[in-house]
């Protein structure tokens, strides 16, 4: 048997339902191993960024040192084929991952839903802990909320999925929309406090420097209220579109077997030439955008 193939029922090892136990080798999807851990690597080169300097140099590479030189370049080539790439790509395998356990309890005569509710609770334990004591670019407790919410639709099928996370990408998109949209409607401290996020001035982000240099109770002076802001309006706004769309594709994908390798080489070659034509001319076209209006707030 292909390592890539999914075992069918009778094929996998029987184990006793009532017990949580690793995963065997037979029961391995060695292409899902290997694109989580690809997403995961590509996922810190984002956040090496963030590490390293104020939350505002992310979206806005000029508040925080030079764009001239291997700089400038560093961050294009990061952003063009890097920021929020392979967290799509890891959304995608969560959402496969979702499929894959319920799909491999229920064969085994047992229930999925109580294994997936206490997976997603200590998902969102270890989050909290981690956005509130370590870092405010935790992604688990986006994971585990949406998680949650998406498990209801493991059993539609791949076009309903689609269509789901089509429809949810258009929400989320749509409410983005409308908030740009409403800018000359806002209050004027509103304004302010939006272009301060893009282009804090230089007192503010040294201020956030010496925070995060300082020890650990004084980093939380920063690390909270980002972390709140985060969960609070961030995942509702955006977050929960997007990851929720992303999970639902690839509950999709993983039903049509392309994360498992058993997809048609075609499908593979049109989905690059998709992200290749459509993608990177999109992404370069706000890039330039980005740069002419010098990172200004919207």
């Amino acid at each position: 048997m292909s390592p890539d193939r999914v075992p069918t029922a009778h094929e996998r090892p029987t184990v006793d339902p009532s017990r949580a136990t690793p995963v065997g080798e037979a029961d391995r999807i060695r292409s899902l191993d290997v694109l989580r851990g690809f997403a995961v690597l590509g996922i810190l080169t984002m956040n090496i960024g963030s590490f390293s300097m104020p939350a505002a140099a992310y979206q806005n590479p000029t508040v925080w040192g030079s764009m001239d030189g291997l700089n400038g370049w560093v961050w294009r080539l990061t952003h063009l084929f890097g920021d929020l790439k392979f967290m799509a790509i890891f959304s995608m395998l969560f959402g496969a991952g979702v499929v894959l356990m319920a799909e491999r309890r229920e064969a085994r005569g047992a229930r999925a839903g109580g294994l997936h509710l206490k997976r997603m609770f200590w998902l969102l334990v270890f989050g909290l802990v981690h956005a509130y004591a370590l870092w405010y670019g935790d992604i688990l407790v986006w994971y585990a909320l949406t998680g949650t919410l998406v498990y209801v639709f493991r059993r539609r099928r791949p076009r309903t999925l689609i269509a789901l996370a089509l429809l949810s990408w258009i929400v989320g998109s749509g409410v983005m929309a409308a908030a740009g949209l409403s800018v000359s409607q806002w209050p004027p401290e509103d304004v302010a406090e939006a272009v301060a996020d893009m282009d804090p001035p230089r007192e503010a982000l040294e201020a956030e420097v010496a925070t995060y240099r300082g020890g650990w109770l004084r980093q939380n002076e920063h690390r909270v209220p980002q972390s709140l802001s985060m969960h609070t309006e961030v995942y509702p706004v955006w977050g929960l579109w997007r990851v929720g769309g992303l999970m639902l594709f690839g509950m999709a994908l993983f039903k049509l077997g392309v994360f498992s390798a058993r997809a048609r080489p075609r499908t593979y070659g049109q989905m690059i030439a998709a992200g290749l034509v459509v993608g990177i001319p999109l992404i370069s076209l706000g890039m330039v955008r980005n740069a002419a209006t010098d990172w200004a707030a919207p």
